[in-house]
């Protein structure tokens, strides 16, 4: 390795009982159960009701969908389906897929 080049370890367990999630926020990458997301981002407006915004989630394997909650976001996502479909979700500057 050189030493630009930098080593990121991932230190955390994970349970594949419970759901995870990749979100990018901006620039912030980060592996989230559903609990983790809301103490990350309780502070942000991503749980807010914001007028005339939609979640959108793609998918190359069902229909498009949109949610105007991220709480319906989340509820769709950990849907166990939903691992077969790899729905993405994109709203605005964010963007949500199930992993686990």
């Amino acid at each position: 390795m050189s030493e630009k080049t930098e080593k990121i370890i991932l230190e955390k367990q994970y349970d594949s009982n419970v759901p995870q999630f990749v979100c990018w926020w901006e620039d912030i990458i980060g592996i989230y159960t559903e609990e983790e997301l809301y103490e990350q981002y309780k502070e942000t407006n991503l749980y807010d009701d914001m007028e005339g915004i939609l979640w959108v989630g793609y998918s190359t394997y069902a229909d498009t969908v949109q949610f105007r909650f991220f709480d319906e976001v989340l509820c769709y996502l950990k849907d166990n389906e939903d691992l077969i479909r790899n729905t993405k979700f994109i709203c605005d500057n964010m963007q949500i897929i199930r992993i686990i």
